[in-house]
């Protein structure tokens, strides 16, 4: 190899090092804005290091060879998820491997239990899957790991089984950070309430023992007034929200930890309530980016959905060679109306 080859390391190895996606590279080589500048040094640490060595970054084959995925992620589909599945089938195609993506609503484990036993017939050679804490849920996986099939938990944990590798955020940090960003945005006092799925994900209920965990210590003048239980929907959230502020018209802050952000915000507006009041939620999307910049949301907290995908693929072939897998927890990232940026692989 020439010297003027080594100098120019290609895309698709920068991404493999990096741990990024292509066009996220792209992005960097090129000077075009909207990549953290976290990631920018990661993907010019990686372009330095193959430009020094001349080396690919892996020797192997990036996967092995006619391998199929599963993929189970709560429906419907909204901004969030539908992010996380572009990602999983582009950094499927990357790395060589079929990858079928579902969506099953959050509330219906048959349908999920069922979905997840019929990989093991079926010739799937990995699973990736976003876990309701359910017992049909927790046996099929526990079958599909018995039976030798890798299994990767997504987005929310599901301790107890053994083999079970999880990428995604520390919730109960990330809940933390909404609690400590709310808590300094309101003057460490007043009222305020938070909004969760009426599914069982035990990523909610972490985040939701983070928050009243840095409530209790650093701001205890802060009162939880409610605590909604909704379905995921900007219908009910907007339903549940209306209600929230006719009772509470002093409420001074709103934590959503989960999807329906839509209804909020409509609820917020129609009260008169829209600039006034801190609303904190999680995972930047279109229209949360665009609710920062009007002013109508004061943080996001955010887990990129990019990465985790790269580490969820990776994981299942890392079980296939019997590599440990990258298991460090997603970065929590803050982001307010002034760090505003574009949307991973977008």
């Amino acid at each position: 190899m020439s010297d003027h080859d080594k100098q120019k390391p290609r895309i698709s190895d920068i991404a493999l090092l990096a741990g990024v996606g292509t066009a996220t590279v792209d992005r960097v080589l090129n000077g075009r804005p909207g990549v953290r500048s976290a990631t920018v040094e990661k993907v010019r640490a990686a372009e330095r290091e193959l430009a020094a060595s001349g080396a690919r970054p892996k020797l192997m084959q990036p996967a092995p060879a006619g391998l199929a995925l599963r993929a189970f992620l709560g429906g419907p589909p909204g901004f969030a998820n539908d992010n996380l599945g572009r990602c999983l089938r582009a950094t499927a195609r990357q790395k060589g491997v079929a990858l079928r993506l579902d969506f099953v609503k959050r509330t219906d484990v048959v349908t999920l239990a069922e979905a997840l036993l019929a990989c093991l017939g079926d010739g799937t050679g990995g699973v990736i899957v976003q876990p309701v804490e359910h017992p049909l849920v927790r046996d099929a996986i526990g079958k599909l790991i018995a039976a030798g099939v890798p299994v990767v938990s997504v987005l929310t944990t599901l301790p107890g089984l053994t083999g079970l590798p999880y990428i995604g955020l520390d919730n109960r940090a990330a809940g933390r950070l909404a609690g400590q960003i709310l808590g300094n945005m309101m003057g460490k006092k007043g009222k305020i309430a938070y909004f969760f799925s009426e599914a069982i994900y035990r990523s909610h209920e972490e985040r939701e023992a983070g928050l009243r965990s840095i409530l209790r210590e650093d701001f205890p003048a802060i009162e939880v007034v409610e605590t909604l239980s909704t379905n995921d929907t900007p219908e009910e959230c907007f339903r549940l929200a209306t209600t929230l502020l006719k009772r509470f018209p002093a409420l001074e802050g709103i934590v959503n930890f989960a999807a329906g952000n839509r209804g909020i915000e409509r609820a917020l507006s129609d009260a008169g309530r829209g600039q006034d009041l801190c609303f904190v939620t999680f995972n930047l999307t279109a229209l949360s980016r665009a609710a920062l910049i009007e002013g109508r949301m004061a943080a996001v907290i955010h887990q990129d959905m990019e990465v985790i995908a790269s580490r969820a693929v990776a994981a299942v072939i890392a079980q296939h060679r019997g590599t440990a897998p990258d298991l460090r927890p997603i970065p929590a990232e803050l982001i307010l109306r002034e760090n505003i940026r574009d949307l991973d692989g977008e």
